[in-house]
């Protein structure tokens, strides 16, 4: 699903929708490395691989700016701000956390917990996946909405809302790739872990998960 796909039937509710996931899409593609720093970001070369407007790309690159991770330089070129290992390492460090919590926080309201929804989340996964690839825009931003929206389901909405803004922290590395990584059934087994009501068995898969290695293996 690409940014743009959505947009038509509520235009103004779907457009919205469509600033904040370019918006969470850059600012990860920045923290995790992928858009190193000092190269510069231009919005035509943006919109072209997200297939969407320049609109939503330009206000995603002044908040960017607002928030030191793209800075203005000459003639008004926009660049990445350099993050070195150090931060990243501590960024996982915090998602690996983030998600301990949140399995735990799901196995508490298990009962309440709208997982066919979340299901749901791994058609558009696999469609993106099947359409343009692991490594692609389309897929990492329908990567991010899976684990936002468990998120969601986790938290009270005033937490999640935090948590909104932690994006970053939701790579798609090439460890999908490997054999027994397959992206769609991984994110599948994730959700059988932290549907099943066993506290010890969620938070062991949301650790797992989150430390994306060679023993990544379904808990059963």
């Amino acid at each position: 699903m690409t940014p743009a796909s959505s947009a038509g039937t509520r235009p103004a509710e779907e457009q919205l929708s469509v600033r904040e996931r370019v918006y969470r899409f850059l600012r990860q593609q920045i923290i995790t490395g992928e858009y190193a720093g000092g190269i510069r970001l231009t919005e035509e070369q943006i919109a072209e691989e997200l297939g969407t407007s320049r609109t939503p790309i330009r206000e995603a690159l002044q908040r960017l700016t607002s928030e030191g991770l793209v800075e203005r330089v000459r003639r008004g070129q926009l660049v990445v701000v350099q993050f070195d290992a150090d931060v990243r390492a501590e960024l996982h460090e915090l998602r690996v956390a983030f998600d301990q919590v949140a399995a735990r926080m799901l196995t508490a309201k298990v009962d309440s917990v709208d997982w066919a929804a979340l299901y749901g989340l791994l058609e558009p996964l696999g469609a993106a996946l099947a359409e343009h690839g692991v490594a692609s825009p389309q897929y990492s931003m329908a990567h991010l909405e899976f684990h936002m929206s468990v998120n969601r389901a986790a938290f009270t909405p005033v937490t999640s809302s935090f948590l909104q803004r932690q994006a970053f922290l939701y790579p798609t590395d090439d460890y999908v790739q490997q054999p027994g990584h397959e992206p769609v059934s991984q994110h599948r087994v994730l959700l059988d872990d932290l549907s099943s009501g066993d506290p010890e068995r969620a938070v062991t898969a949301a650790r797992v998960h989150a430390l994306r290695g060679p023993g990544n293996t379904t808990l059963i």
